[in-house]
């Protein structure tokens, strides 16, 4: 299998934590999925266009990705505190 390559949707970076321990889980996670990009979420949603989006709570937090096998990417589009 070819290395997948894993983008952070800007917008993402905003709500995520900015240091510390919950920063080194929610990106060791984020960097884990280069490895693994058929990792599934704790649970999955649809997005606008349809398509499943799993999410993975990392501590506080909940991390928003899905794997675009085609071009061997993984795309994370959310990190958000994980009670909102």
């Amino acid at each position: 299998m070819r290395p997948y390559q894993v983008y952070i949707n800007q917008e993402a970076l905003v709500s995520a934590p900015r240091s510390g321990l919950p920063r080194k889980a929610v990106m060791d996670f984020i960097r884990s999925l280069a490895a693994d990009p058929h990792s599934r979420g704790d649970f999955a949603e649809r997005d606008e266009v349809g398509r499943t989006v799993h999410v993975k709570i990392v501590g506080r937090f909940a991390v928003s990705f899905w794997a675009d096998h085609a071009v061997a990417e993984v795309k994370v589009t959310h990190i958000k505190p994980a009670d909102k």
